[in-house]
């Protein structure tokens, strides 16, 4: 849950800064650490020195490149993030909902 909520703010985060100059977008890298998954930030690299459009938007003038925000690609991060909260609350939830049962159960016996 810890994870799909960082993934939620990076993704708002740069939802905000769509149209913010010089904003350089932020990934999320998940890694599986023996405490769980651990979600690190990196800021994307300075790509303005590259003379072609590519992954991190189109060619503004000169040598300018956009700050590499796509806002439809950042929409469907968000709505993915939140399915993967959700889905973690329910499994969380049935965990419970049988951890009590089995308590119940405890006591009839």
């Amino acid at each position: 849950m810890v994870a799909a909520r960082t993934r939620l703010e990076i993704a708002t985060e740069n939802l905000s800064n769509v149209s913010t100059t010089g904003f350089r977008r932020i990934t999320a890298r998940g890694f599986l650490t023996s405490l769980g998954v651990t979600i690190a930030r990196e800021r994307s690299r300075d790509r303005s020195g590259e003379g072609r459009a590519g992954a991190f938007g189109p060619r503004i003038s000169g040598s300018a490149i956009a700050n590499g925000v796509d806002a439809i690609s950042e929409m469907i991060d968000v709505l993915a993030a939140e399915r993967s909260f959700e889905s973690a609350q329910k499994t969380v939830g049935a965990i419970d909902a049988a951890r009590q049962k089995s308590v119940e159960a405890a006591r009839v016996s």
